[in-house]
């Protein structure tokens, strides 16, 4: 069984080899060979191939079928004028036709707003005078806050309606941020999104009542990842399970366990006593739980994958710069800890992307494994006495053969790095 995959191994990076030698036109060559294959028979490619044989002396008969099917799954046709002719012509004239509709618009409302400003101060004053208490209500800090919330609200339900991709994330995007930051307002009574901003940093620091912190921080957020997690199944762009991350975790922070087992989490990054910044503290208790919900989310019955490549993120930007001895301080046994932690999880991660079949989870612990090896170049040294003052050329060439080197093994060994 080790030998038939080994052979199947060698054979696929002889094909990979073979395929990224192939020129443009050889490469059409396959995948009209390709398409002949699936929608004409075997009969007539054949006939096709036995015509363009000569230009595909490098390829097998038995790999062009393979070469094939891999160039006609992932190939992208795109719609490329070559040769003027009179569709593209009549195309022309009616773009032609919208550009000078559009100008004459834009031409009647500048004349439109020429004739209003010679009126402009007498409209403006009879409006002021019968308006002025109207809107002084309607656009109060407090009422702006509860319409720009079901502005909000209106924007997610109705947004998904739209057909453009683009403008439907531009809507859902500002509903969903401004459904987050209103609900903030709400919960906090202040107006002003400077105000309210403090309170959500003083909360995430703990410089506030549990009570206070899941009313004011974890109830919006709370609110932003239903609205986010709804949209995950109604919209079909991937991004949504990625962005229901963010208000996600600010809700876990909150919860009453995690705030509760506050040094139980934080013994779990940081298991030995020693005095440390209260800043190192709280990330070591964010990063303790951010690690219990990978966990969770392995352990679970698959969901989007988006979420657990978005936990693993954040959770890698989370214990890389835990790992480095100048940025926590912690001591030489937390230290230790903390490599093998950050190792562990680095390999847990590749492992767990090869088992689930999820490619960007095996490249998140791949190249944050990378960033480890890169950052423990500088850092060993120093932390075993020696310099890097006036020595930076110097290292900085020995990380570029340390780069190289990697990049060397993983072009004669790619099977190494393939995990699924």
């Amino acid at each position: 069984m080790l030998t038939c995959s080994a052979y199947a191994q060698t054979r696929d990076y002889d094909l990979a080899q073979t395929l990224s030698g192939l020129s443009v036109s050889q490469k059409k060559l396959l995948y009209q060979y390709g398409t002949l294959q699936t929608y004409a028979g075997q009969p007539v490619a054949d006939s096709f191939w036995q015509q363009h044989a000569q230009e595909l002396k490098e390829v097998g008969h038995a790999e062009a079928g393979i070469l094939a099917k891999e160039l006609l799954t992932n190939t992208e046709l795109v719609y490329k004028v070559k040769q003027p002719s009179r569709l593209q012509a009549l195309r022309g004239v009616f773009t032609a036709s919208r550009l000078l509709i559009g100008l004459a618009a834009l031409i009647a409302a500048y004349s439109l707003l020429q004739l209003l400003s010679r009126y402009w101060s007498r409209i403006y004053g009879w409006l002021y005078a019968r308006l002025y208490r109207l809107f002084r209500r309607i656009f109060s800090p407090r009422m702006l806050t509860w319409e720009l919330l079901l502005l909000s609200v209106a924007g997610i339900y109705g947004g998904v309606l739209i057909g453009d991709e683009m403008l439907r994330t531009v809507v859902l995007q500002v509903s969903v941020f401004t459904l987050w930051a209103q609900l903030t307002a709400v919960a906090t009574r202040q107006d002003q999104i400077k105000r309210y901003l403090e309170h959500v940093v003083d909360h995430l620091e703990r410089r506030s009542t549990t009570k206070e912190s899941i009313i004011e921080v974890g109830l919006p957020a709370l609110g932003a990842t239903l609205a986010l997690g709804w949209l995950m199944f109604r919209v079909p762009e991937e991004w949504y399970g990625y962005e229901v991350v963010v208000p996600g975790m600010v809700a876990l922070f909150t919860l009453p366990p995690v705030v509760y087992l506050y040094k139980i989490l934080r013994r779990l990054v940081l298991p030995f006593p020693v005095e440390s910044r209260r800043a190192d503290k709280q990330l070591a208790m964010y990063a303790a739980a951010t690690l219990l919900l990978w966990i969770a989310l392995v352990l679970l019955p698959p969901l989007r994958p988006e979420i657990l490549i978005a936990v693993s993120v954040l959770l890698a930007c989370m214990l890389l710069p835990m790992s480095i001895e100048e940025v926590t301080r912690c001591g030489t046994k937390n230290y230790i800890w903390l490599q093998l932690l950050t190792v562990g999880w680095l390999c847990a991660c590749v492992l767990t992307g090869g088992q689930q079949t999820i490619p960007m989870l095996t490249w998140t612990g791949l190249g944050g494994l990378l960033l480890y090896v890169i950052a423990k170049y500088w850092e060993v040294p120093v932390l075993l006495g020696y310099s890097w003052k006036n020595r930076k050329a110097v290292g900085s060439l020995g990380m570029a053969v340390l780069i190289w080197a990697i990049a060397s093994l993983v072009r004669w060994q790619p099977q190494w790095f393939i995990w699924f």
